[in-house]
């Protein structure tokens, strides 16, 4: 059985991502965690007096997410029922990056599904630092998903963003293939580069070892060349009218160049696919 891990800071997206993740997994046991991590006051109390109204402030926001995270735990309940899934609530008192760490860690999380914008905790969660710092610290696949994801589903085909630096997956892509294989989608792997050149002999010889990887998966396979990372990133989203895209984070090398700082507004603003992310280990 799956463990999903859905932080939730419910706002509208962060529901749009937990019904994202209830369709994608709709076939698979599951356990969903939906978490909120409730963030420590910035100052301490230095009298009796404030020490009280900080405890009385702390009840109130503790007693106010315990309400929400109820309230999230109903409307799944209100949605059609799936005997494949199991829910728990948690409240984490920590930091948002933290939180999900450690909760990670302690239930042994296999997925971590959030959505990209939100109303508080994760409002600054857009593809860019906040999410290259979560995934860096995660060993787990993270699935981002952007607004209007689930009106618009539809993984009959799956993106691979490749720079074709692996020589061996591993199991890296085991959840990328389950994915496939449940939505009999095809993946679209496409090498982009801003060099007009053709595929060195090691590339080549990368490209073959992920068709090896993904089979029996069907691969398609594409090359554009003279364009920055980012924009045929989303040029090629855009015109495969994609379901979904995988990016491999290794060392933050192809990840950091498609997400770094300076292109997060742009990526962010115009990717309007969910992400699913792999952390690779090399071998």
């Amino acid at each position: 059985m799956k463990k999903i891990l859905l932080p939730t800071d419910f706002s509208a997206n962060s529901w749009e991502a937990t019904r994202y993740a209830l369709n994608l997994f709709k076939n698979e046991p599951c356990t969903f965690y939906i978490m909120h991590s409730l963030e420590p006051l910035v100052s301490a109390p230095s009298s009796v007096s404030s020490r009280r109204a900080n405890e009385a402030i702390l009840n109130s926001r503790n007693n106010e997410s315990k309400m929400e995270l109820e309230k999230e735990l109903q409307k799944i309940q209100e949605l059609p029922k799936n005997s494949n899934h199991a829910f728990e609530t948690l409240l984490v008192h920590d930091y948002f990056l933290d939180a999900v760490t450690s909760t990670v860690k302690k239930l042994g999380i296999d997925i971590v599904i959030l959505g990209t914008k939100g109303a508080s905790g994760i409002k600054e969660m857009t593809i860019g630092s906040n999410t290259a710092n979560l995934i860096n610290k995660q060993s787990c696949p993270i699935i981002a998903v952007p607004q209007n994801a689930l009106s618009s589903m539809d993984l009959s085909e799956i993106g691979f963003a490749t720079d074709l630096s692996i020589e061996n997956y591993g199991d890296d892509l085991d959840l990328l293939k389950e994915i496939a294989m449940a939505h009999n989608a095809i993946i679209s792997a496409v090498h982009i580069t801003n060099k007009s050149t053709n595929l060195s002999p090691d590339l080549l010889a990368n490209k073959l070892a992920l068709e090896m990887t993904l089979k029996p998966i069907k691969m398609d396979f594409y090359l554009i060349n003279d364009v920055p990372v980012e924009v045929g990133t989303r040029v090629f989203s855009e015109s495969r009218k994609l379901g979904m895209l995988c990016i491999i984070n290794k060392k933050r090398s192809f990840f950091e160049k498609l997400f770094n700082r300076s292109n997060s507004k742009s990526i962010s603003s115009h990717l309007n696919v969910p992400l699913i992310i792999f952390n690779h280990e090399s071998l």
